[in-house]
């Protein structure tokens, strides 16, 4: 699948400052929008996850 050079551009962008593959960049925005458009349950972090106590 490609984009536009502009949308190509910023993924790329991402994938480097996230340490990400395009493939996994790609899943993570279509995700993260169906989540936000509530086609997608919101993902919830685990109570014991690593991220607790560093808001």
């Amino acid at each position: 699948m490609t984009f536009d050079d502009d949308v190509e551009a910023a993924i790329a962008a991402a994938c480097e400052e996230l340490d990400m593959t395009r493939e996994e960049m790609i899943r993570l925005i279509l995700r993260e929008w169906l989540e936000q458009y509530g086609f997608l349950p919101v993902h919830e972090l685990d109570e014991g996850s690593e991220t607790e106590g560093s808001a």
